[in-house]
């Protein structure tokens, strides 16, 4: 692949991108990817979904989930994050808020926005932070290639 990513290149590059494809297991085995956002908070990356949605059953019953960043839309641009590992539910109260803050200025501009409102008004909100187990990233743009994993 393309040369590796350091740390921070990897996290301003999940800050620039505003979709990622996450990937559970349901029950019979099935792999299930849907494109979801995502938010940094302290370093650290989070999803929350309805725990009703097939991904929040799924990650539910089985904690394990991959996810992909990428952009690029020719070989010498394209650049990447796949992240294999756990999440972890987080029930607290405050870092939910932060989440919803950073969600609303970073998708809708403003907490007022009708979708914003939309979303954030069902019940039971299940709030992730993903645990990263392995970490691949590549980057073409780079003019040394090698391969990073």
């Amino acid at each position: 692949m393309g040369t590796a990513m350091g740390q921070q290149a990897m996290k301003v590059f999940l800050g620039q991108h505003k979709v990622c494809r996450l990937a559970t297991v349901d029950r019979h085995g099935q792999p299930h990817v849907v494109p979801v956002w995502h938010i940094l908070l302290d370093g650290e990356l989070y999803i929350e979904t309805s725990p009703r949605s097939k991904k929040g059953r799924n990650l539910q019953a089985n904690q394990k989930v991959a996810l992909v960043v990428d952009g690029g839309d020719a070989f010498e641009n394209y650049k990447g994050v796949m992240i294999q590992g756990t999440v972890e539910f987080v029930n607290d109260k405050q870092k939910l808020r932060q989440f919803r803050d950073a969600m609303a200025q970073r998708y809708f501009g403003t907490a007022d926005h009708p979708g914003y409102k939309y979303l954030v008004g069902g019940p039971d909100p299940l709030l992730m932070k993903v645990v990263p187990k392995k970490v691949v990233t590549w980057d073409y743009s780079q003019k040394t290639l090698k391969c990073d994993a």
